[in-house]
């Protein structure tokens, strides 16, 4: 197996991509793309070889910082190794991470952490690490909740809970009006939305406006971000918007108002969103970060209701070496803790 950096084209590397189950969004052509255009960052993507067939992929955020001669490699849900439909054990993940260390670390002599695509019922305690790995202390991994869309709809009804449910009805007897797909209103009303939402009241994300509409543009048409926008009696709700990619579509923008959580608007306009995205195919919803300790509670309460099978994924790996990597780490870990603005 031989470890092989690429300069793909968007089709090239989604055509790649969709066929690991693994797949995320930050894991997309557009998604890397988007990164270099709103921060320090250049995308670099990787894929490992077995007599010429891809056995795997990685697109890797790039920091580098000449004067130190070193910098940050961070690989946020990936390498991707497990064809869709596909077992796939960790063995093959095993040899891709120690190519990745060879690659980045003893050639490149950079920092390397890494958030890996592996669940944590699969990945602790038996899951051996490559020389040069450790895990990260402290550094808790990703947290979020499915749906499954291959369910039938009363049957994901029935899964609400009673409170969600009961709001939804409340919703449904008013003269609620919503308009929804990608196109390029509704998504600006949204995203306008969420600026003023972000201004009212941060909290800690990694989305940002911006980032979304550079995402937007170099999207194509049929994977275009989704939104959802409510109206009553002439007056905006808010929206949310749906990220698409393989069979997975996620939650990733929820804007709705003071009117609009009035009237229950946004327990309308998801329920919309989940019935449009089983119509349109997709298997799974991911409700977009669903944690007890860093998901802000309003947001937490909102999507419990949702009965959707929480998961958690395994914590993050570093490999590195010299005083440039552990400076690097005290700075992450400093960056998590919000002390560093």
């Amino acid at each position: 197996m031989r470890l092989v950096q690429g300069n793909f084209s968007q089709e090239e590397w989604t055509a790649l991509v969709t066929r690991f189950q693994d797949l995320s969004l930050m894991q997309t052509w557009e998604y890397g793309e988007a990164k270099v255009q709103t921060g320090p960052w250049k995308v670099v993507r990787l894929v490992w070889l077995e007599e010429d067939n891809p056995v795997g992929a990685c697109q890797a955020m790039v920091r580098t910082m000449p004067v130190l001669r070193g910098g940050l490699v961070w690989v946020n849900r990936g390498p991707l190794w497990r064809r869709r439909g596909e077992a796939g054990g960790t063995e093959l993940l095993f040899q891709m991470l120690a190519e990745l260390k060879r690659f980045w670390v003893d050639e490149g002599r950079m920092y390397l952490r890494l958030a890996l695509p592996l669940e944590l019922d699969e990945g602790s305690g038996n899951f051996p690490l490559p020389p040069g790995y450790a895990w990260v202390p402290g550094a808790r991994g990703w947290a979020s909740a499915r749906l499954n869309l291959s369910n039938p709809i009363d049957l994901l009804s029935q899964k609400l809970h009673q409170k969600w449910r009961n709001s939804l009805s409340k919703a449904r007897r008013l003269d609620l009006s919503v308009e929804y797909g990608a196109t390029d209103q509704i998504f600006h009303q949204i995203i306008n939305e969420y600026e003023n939402h972000l201004m009212a009241k941060p909290y800690a994300t990694s989305i940002f406006p911006d980032f979304l509409r550079i995402l937007q543009r170099l999207l194509p048409q049929e994977r275009k971000l989704w939104g959802v926008w409510g109206m009553h009696q002439g007056r905006p709700l808010g929206g949310i918007l749906i990220a698409r990619y393989g069979y997975v579509c996620e939650y990733i923008v929820g804007a709705v108002n003071t009117t609009g959580r009035a009237v229950n608007g946004g327990n309308f306009m998801l329920w919309q969103a989940i019935s449009e995205m089983k119509r349109l195919g997709y298997h799974w919803l991911d409700l977009g970060g669903f944690d007890p300790v860093k998901t802000p509670p309003g947001i937490y309460h909102f999507k419990s209701g949702l009965g959707g099978t929480p998961y958690r994924l395994v914590g993050e790996l570093e490999a590195g070496r010299g005083i440039v990597s552990r400076a690097l780490r005290w700075y992450i870990r400093r960056r998590h803790q919000g002390t560093d603005g």
